[in-house]
């Protein structure tokens, strides 16, 4: 029997050129009957399910050279199917992890949606769904908004996100977020005119019930705006509860257009922070 040192020399593997060559051959096949033959639906479904989220989609082909691609997606919420859907996409590939090959359920996912460019890894170990995310050129005028949010949100956004989760309420999720919209126009108050930020920067925390606003920042031609703080999550937007401190310098240009809504805050914008607390939906500023 030949020892270490002879199978790892050179001229042993010339002389068993043949058995290297099964070998590979054998590892190529099995390679590609597990990408042949991987369940891409059933997979992304099952890494979502524990989310209390799953997917539909018009019709599926063959990604070349590994995966599959998915035509007309939306990601739909299981407790509530027939309301709009939380996301679509026109065309979503997604390639099964390299984590398959030891038993650890993974898949990887590209797609474009509302202009720009997503990308995701999901994978589960045990009870805990992971998710990487890195979205950018999201035209944010092109996502359909929930009626709660005054209409003309404007902008293109990217983002990355690092996610754990332990079920599917928003209380059972730990990581970080981290956002970068540019040429933002936010609309707070229907009928008063937008914030216009040139550059909107957000980062927080999650820590399952509780949000910590790392960083809040924005420039433009109205304001400039900085701020942290922690949101605390309820079951519902009503029973959630916000603490956050904000300081608002506002041009010359914004005091004369945003003079209405300035006259809604409790001060005059100065260089005192001012505090949002309260419910999410109707909060108080002091």
């Amino acid at each position: 029997m030949p020892d270490f040192a002879e199978i790892m020399s050179a001229d042993y593997w010339r002389e068993h050129s043949i058995v290297l060559a099964y070998a590979v051959g054998a590892l190529i096949l099995f390679v590609v009957f597990i990408i042949g033959t991987f369940p891409y639906d059933q997979a992304l479904t099952g890494a979502l399910m524990p989310l209390g989220l799953e997917i539909a989609y018009a019709s599926e082909r063959p990604g070349l050279p590994v995966g599959a691609v998915f035509e007309g997606v939306r990601l739909i919420s299981v407790d509530h199917p027939a309301a709009a859907p939380l996301m679509q996409s026109e065309s979503l590939k997604l390639v099964p992890g390299l984590g398959i090959l030891v038993g650890h359920p993974s898949v990887g996912l590209r797609a474009r949606m509302y202009g720009g460019q997503v990308k995701a890894q999901l994978w589960r170990r045990g009870d805990v769904t992971g998710l990487y995310l890195d979205a950018a050129g999201i035209d944010l005028s092109r996502y359909p908004m929930p009626p709660a949010v005054p209409p003309g949100l404007k902008g293109t956004a990217s983002a990355i996100a690092e996610l754990q989760s332990f079920g599917p309420a928003l209380t059972s999720q730990s990581g970080t977020i981290s956002l970068d919209g540019h040429s933002v126009e936010l609309p707070l108050i229907k009928g008063l005119p937008p914030l216009r930020f040139a550059r909107l920067q957000g980062s927080c925390t999650i820590d399952h019930a509780t949000v910590r606003v790392n960083m809040l920042q924005g420039d433009g031609p109205d304001l400039a705006i900085s701020g942290s703080g922690v949101i605390h999550l309820g079951p519902t937007p009503a029973q959630t509860m916000i603490d956050l401190s904000m300081r608002i310098t506002p041009t010359i240009a914004g005091r004369a257009r945003l003079g209405l809504l300035f006259a809604f805050l409790p001060h005059p914008p100065d260089n005192r922070p001012y505090i949002f607390h309260g419910p999410l939906l109707a909060p108080q500023a002091s």
